[in-house]
């Protein structure tokens, strides 16, 4: 019996920890896809994740498939499902409409104006908390920059790429959606951001260190074959080489990984990102080729499960 789950709140989990007992009353195996890999729900006033819910089904045949990298200790059988384009992984190599932004940004003269990107998206406190962190920091020279905060910024939006109406998690109508998903807006590559900024930097939704998620944030600079660094869970990633992609250090100080506290592991991440932004672009990419190379053939040629 398969059970999809496409939120991440306590009403959910509610649901969720329901069907999964009533199939197994009926003596049922059951495999449960959560799209929604950022669970996080209250139990007895207590604030739990979705390492801890899957952990409720030790011992039992519930099987969890996932977009999510355990850091926590996991006590059930789970996959790692390669969700980060939700439409597919090959958005890239066969969407008409992605392949031209691809093209468009490597044929490109650059010439950026900008070392880094950042595009932190809708309000949240931990954004809130990177933003002022990061307006007082040096780097903030040399990022372009955009922020949602109390929803009077729109965002970025070039001329190549369709402007949602809401937000950038809407899906696109039209030709866009030849997959077995939808394509979101966040999904498309802007050519006029990575035409004038040369590494990203990303924050993603949910960062909490039981466990670490990755998403069309990441995929878009592997599939630029651009470097990067995450503002995102301890451990973030010593995960993501766990998937068997390569990062970028020492080209890039990434000792930011190994430490716990939210705020000093930030900090130093914007250290890194200055430091970066000293060395000669030319010099750096040269180094980083086979990493580069490496991260884009892994991400499209790896059998990535699916449920």
């Amino acid at each position: 019996m398969l059970i999809e789950s496409f939120s991440g709140d306590t009403n959910e989990v509610i649901r969720l920890r329901t069907e999964i007992n009533k199939a197994l009353n009926q003596r049922r195996s059951v495999k449960v896809k959560l799209w929604q890999p950022g669970i996080m729900y209250q139990d007895k006033d207590q604030w739990k994740t979705v390492i801890d819910f899957m952990n409720e089904f030790k011992g039992k045949p519930v099987h969890f498939f996932s977009n999510l990298v355990p850091l926590k200790q996991v006590d059930v059988d789970f996959t790692y499902t390669n969700d980060m384009f939700l439409s597919n992984h090959k958005l890239y190599l066969e969407d008409k409409k992605c392949v031209a932004l691809l093209e468009k940004v490597n044929s490109s003269d650059l010439r950026p104006e900008k070392t880094w990107d950042l595009l932190l998206g809708r309000q949240t406190d931990v954004k809130d908390e990177l933003y002022e962190m990061i307006l007082s920091h040096d780097v903030f020279k040399t990022t372009f920059l955009t922020y949602f905060k109390d929803n009077t910024d729109h965002g970025h939006w070039g001329n190549d790429v369709l402007k949602p109406k809401f937000n950038s998690a809407e899906t696109i109508d039209g030709n866009m959606n030849a997959f077995d998903n939808p394509v979101r807006h966040s999904d498309l590559i802007d050519p006029s951001i990575y035409s004038q900024t040369s590494y990203s930097a990303m924050i993603e939704t949910v960062i909490h260190n039981d466990f670490a998620m990755f998403s069309e944030k990441e995929a878009k600079p592997i599939m630029a074959k651009r470097p990067f660094v995450i503002f995102g869970s301890r451990h973030q990633l010593k995960a993501f080489r766990q998937l068997g992609f390569k990062t970028f250090s020492p080209v890039i100080d990434e000792s930011y990984d190994d430490i716990h506290d939210r705020k000093k592991r930030f900090m130093m991440v914007l250290d890194a990102m200055n430091k970066l932004s000293k060395k000669n672009r030319t010099n750096v990419l040269k180094e980083l080729q086979d990493v580069l190379n490496h991260n884009r053939n892994h991400f499209l040629e790896h059998s990535w499960t699916k449920v």
